[in-house]
């Protein structure tokens, strides 16, 4: 693919013929769509061609099958298969009468596995709708929380050069800016050769979890780098050395007492809007992103953002809030969609009603503040540019949890990358092509 600089409205990146390989230990799949792009209109009849390669510890004994869905709560199929020999093939077939995704499941490919293998096809995806409307006062929540962030609560930024990860090319510094309640921390780098000043600026959130991806950021001498967590301590790129992990984990367990949620992406949403995790931090890094442009040696007219999964989801936050963004890239985008399961199907991660639901009062709750917090209804305020890159067989961020939210973005400029097979691991194409996308001038 070329730099896409005339992307068509969707793009579809995959295997020969649609092909899906999963190689475990134990039982191996191939999986083909007749139809190559992956997509069919409403009423048409995708059809899966299924062959078993291998079949050790796949467990016979449970009479495995084939379940057809609607990524969600609808099945259509639930076909017993044989596995009494490989090279096994067997076809399944079926449709769907809605915009959505037609989910093929198989069984785990380890004995007491707890992930299937999971193919899927499109029917008219950019038709469908997020789970609800937006709140009417939604524009307005946000408006005034950000008034009233910079009305009581000073920005005390405070930056800290770090001359063991400071280069040549550039200065590596920690960055950090007061929210509501506490603080948000991240990475910035600046290139040190002024003389090609203005910088272009790349903004990124990180990915949920904890690992190298949370807490490290390498920086470039031809842009301002800028990379955020979303947890309330500084990240470390010496972070396993020092057993930063512990903290991680700590932080995990105190919301989980707290809020009665197995993780902090969910803690807080049935209080109030205001005690939801994400919410100090969205205003935290938004104001961190003014901050930013306000500098001198900024370029304005290349302010860009990249984000994979909760990235992804905090891009559809930054650019809905702040016009401050150029270009954007959303990698398989989490936090969208959040009321899918109103329409029968899969919500997008951390389907925070859904973890929220231990009694009736504390769902009711979480159902009237969530759609605050749902990248699907961020989306429409967006104005720069976008391109998203969605996985067909992405159980964590489904298909059409990321479609409702791109489906919503208003702007001309805007493409989805549709990864027939790919599961949230996303593909090197996307962060390659669309990444050259997002860097070049406008």
């Amino acid at each position: 693919m070329s730099a896409m600089k005339h992307l068509p409205h969707r793009m579809s990146i995959f295997a020969s013929a649609a092909m899906a390989w999963l190689v475990a230990s134990a039982a191996t799949y191939k999986v083909d769509l007749d139809r190559a792009d992956g997509i069919y209109r409403c009423g048409e009849t995708a059809t899966f061609t299924v062959r078993l390669l291998g079949k050790k510890n796949l467990d016979a004994s449970g009479r495995p099958l084939a379940v057809l869905d609607n990524f969600g709560t609808t099945v259509f199929t639930n076909m017993p298969f044989d596995v009494s020999a490989t090279g096994v093939v067997f076809k399944v077939s079926g449709t769907l009468r809605e915009p959505g995704f037609l989910r093929l499941t198989l069984p785990p490919t380890k004995r007491r596995g707890k992930d299937p293998f999971v193919f899927s096809a499109g029917f008219e995806p950019e038709k469908i709708q997020k789970g609800s409307p937006s709140p009417v006062d939604f524009d307005a929540f946000w408006s005034a929380a950000r008034a009233r962030l910079a009305r009581e609560v000073p920005l005390d930024a405070q930056m800290t050069r770090v001359p063991e990860r400071s280069t040549k090319a550039f200065d590596f510094y920690r960055i950090s800016f007061a929210t509501f309640g506490r603080r948000v921390h991240g990475y910035m780098s600046v290139p040190k050769d002024k003389s090609k000043a203005p910088f272009p600026v790349d903004f990124e959130v990180n990915a949920a979890g904890f690992g190298s991806w949370t807490n490290d950021m390498e920086g470039r001498g031809d842009a301002i780098c800028v990379r955020f967590s979303v947890y309330p301590f500084a990240p470390d790129w010496k972070w396993h050395k020092i057993g930063l992990e512990t903290k991680y984990k700590e932080m995990d367990a105190a919301l989980a007492v707290r809020f009665g949620v197995q993780h902090y992406c969910q803690a807080g949403i049935t209080e109030s809007r205001e005690t939801y995790f994400f919410y100090p931090v969205i205003l935290g890094i938004d104001r961190a992103v003014d901050w930013v442009a306000a500098r001198p040696d900024v370029d304005k007219s290349r302010f860009r953002y990249q984000g994979t999964s909760q990235g992804g989801g905090f891009g559809f936050y930054l650019c809905g809030l702040n016009r401050r963004f150029t270009r954007a890239a959303f990698y398989v985008p989490a936090i969208t969609d959040t009321m899918g399961y109103l329409k029968g199907r899969q919500s997008g991660w951390p389907q925070v009603v859904e973890n929220n639901s231990s009694t009736p009062e504390r769902r009711a709750a979480a159902e009237r503040w969530a759609p605050y917090f749902d990248g699907a209804n961020f989306a429409s305020r967006i104005t720069c540019p976008v391109r998203v890159a969605v996985g067909f067989s992405d159980t964590t961020c489904p298909p059409c949890a990321v479609y409702a939210a791109y489906n919503a973005i208003n702007v001309k400029d805007k493409a989805i990358g549709n990864g027939i097979g790919m599961t949230h691991s996303c593909r090197g194409h996307f962060y390659g092509d669309f990444g050259k996308w997002v860097r070049a001038r406008p």
